[in-house]
């Protein structure tokens, strides 16, 4: 015998003696304490495959079934987990085991193997079938490259576990006892490299779970980053009618000036009348036979337009109130391409770009989902421009509208003074004369009051018409711009980055 083989028999002699018995045998086997290492740190990377050891994943939003992939996740996570240690206790059960019956020991670890392997043949395919009907072929390419390196793992280490037993069994077969085997036999057919073949092929098993964890956990953190970013933007959504009631703001405050500006000239129109009539009234030119009756002819002309003051404003209350509404409707976003998240072309592609985890979905999402998320806002601020035009149009009407009611107000300013030189005449038949006069200018004048006191009305009908007409146009073109370019664009970035990656557009 050489020095080497006489130092490893020396060797295995004294490892022998201070070691326990291993498979099923008396002896103690040398290299077996790595293969339970080895065993002992694949279970404990096993344990972080469970569901509960995964990403956690508090999934909020039902669109695109976000809950569906993270529980196949986790199902496939847990099978591993419980596959893995099943095997891991069985060949653990078998290096510790002192039977006696070391062919029932292997024979249960390569069932227990062969379980796992026949797990894999079942789970696969349906979870891939699932996974791939909901995020596409990414995920389940991935799941089926690192199953497959774990299933020739473990065909490798049910091959190794065979050559093993058949070398423990012809030990057995030599020696013609297990109680114990003479060291030599057992140093002839239980080689190092037979135990090592082992305990490599168990390391290398290990070596392979790291890759599933990967696929498992950073398509678990897509759908968790999906689900954020969906709940903002439903979020921001459910705020669409505040959104729109601050670009409406402004102009809610030019009409509520304007209509303040009406309705006090208008009111003070209708005082300054009322009190010319109630003198002219008390005259006692007003008492004369025939005469009493041409004032009140002329004044008629007044009081007939300005006989509902308060119901012709509040008209105009309800035309503006029905301008604003109208305008707010225009404002108002009502595309399923901005406020569905399920309908909108844009976001199903953001979304699908994330969870279905290809090769630039992260880095695409993140190039993208501001640009969509800032849509909804875009579109009211190109509204709010076509808005802040009619402000000033607004505005000047006001002016406009206070001109006509100045002009107004001359037109029976002077009836009292006039008819009061004809009240201190004292010849009946100039005082006649002079009332005659008066009253027949004023009543022509009355008409044209009252077609200036229409005309303060439809002002405001034609310019609330006519705003509606251009805010209508700026609107429409500024969307239509954004649904036949902006949108379709942005969505064949979106695709064609997921694609082809980040230098695609």
């Amino acid at each position: 015998m050489d020095r080497t083989a006489l130092l490893v028999l020396l060797f295995l002699q004294v490892s022998l003696t201070f070691a326990s018995p291993d498979y099923g045998i008396p002896n103690a086997v040398y290299g077996t304490a790595r293969l339970l290492t080895s065993v002992s740190d694949a279970a404990t990377y096993l344990d972080t495959l469970a569901a509960l050891q995964l990403v956690p994943a508090n999934i909020t939003q039902t669109t695109f079934n976000l809950s569906n992939v993270v529980q196949l996740l986790q199902q496939t996570g847990s099978a591993i987990a419980q596959d893995g240690n099943s095997v891991a206790s069985a060949i653990t059960n078998l290096t510790q085991s002192t039977s006696g019956d070391p062919a029932a020991l292997f024979d249960a670890a390569n069932r227990t193997i062969q379980s796992a392997l026949d797990h894999i043949t079942q789970l696969l395919p349906s979870v891939n079938s699932n996974l791939t009907a909901l995020i596409g072929a990414s995920v389940p390419d991935q799941l089926t490259d690192g199953f497959g390196r774990i299933e020739l793992r473990l065909i490798t280490l049910r091959t190794q576990l065979g050559t093993l037993k058949s070398a423990i069994l012809a030990a057995i077969a030599a020696a013609g006892t297990t109680t114990p085997i003479p060291t030599d036999i057992l140093a002839k057919y239980i080689t190092l490299r037979k135990v090592y073949d082992v305990v490599e092929s168990a390391r290398k098993l290990r070596a392979f779970l790291p890759v599933l964890r990967y696929t498992l956990n950073t398509s678990i953190e897509d759908m968790v980053e999906a689900d954020q970013y969906l709940a903002e933007y439903t979020g921001m959504l459910a705020s669409l009618d505040s959104l729109v009631a601050t670009v409406l703001q402004p102009l809610s405050a030019a009409k509520e000036g304007y209509y303040s500006a009406l309705k006090g000239g208008v009111r003070d129109l209708a005082g300054s009348y009322a009190l010319v009539e109630e003198s002219t009234l008390l005259l006692a030119v007003y008492n004369v036979t025939g005469l009493g009756t041409l004032i009140d002819t002329m004044l008629g002309k007044f009081n007939t337009p300005l006989a509902n003051v308060t119901q012709d404003v509040a008209a105009v209350a309800l035309q503006l109130q029905n301008y604003l509404d109208a305008v707010k409707g225009m404002v108002g976003i009502s595309d399923p391409q901005v406020i569905s998240v399920t309908e909108s072309k844009l976001t199903v592609a953001l979304i699908h770009t994330l969870i279905d985890s290809g090769p630039y979905s992260r880095y695409c999402f993140n190039k993208y989902k501001d640009q969509v998320t800032d849509l909804l806002n875009y579109l009211l601020e190109e509204s709010s421009i076509c808005i802040d035009r009619e402000i000033p149009r607004l505005g000047n009407l006001g002016p406009a509208v206070q001109s006509v009611l100045d002009v107004s107000a001359y037109d029976f300013e002077d009836i009292n003074d006039w008819l009061t030189i004809c009240d201190g005449l004292q010849e009946p038949a100039n005082q006649n004369v002079c009332v005659t006069t008066i009253t027949q200018a004023y009543t022509t004048l009355g008409d044209d009051f009252a077609d200036k006191y229409a005309l303060l009305y439809d002002l405001t009908t034609t310019e609330v018409n006519a705003s509606k007409q251009r805010v209508k146009i700026c609107i429409d073109l500024s969307r239509r711009w954004l649904a036949d370019g902006y949108i379709p664009n942005l969505q064949t970035g979106i695709e064609q980055c997921a694609l082809n990656g980040p230098t695609a557009v």
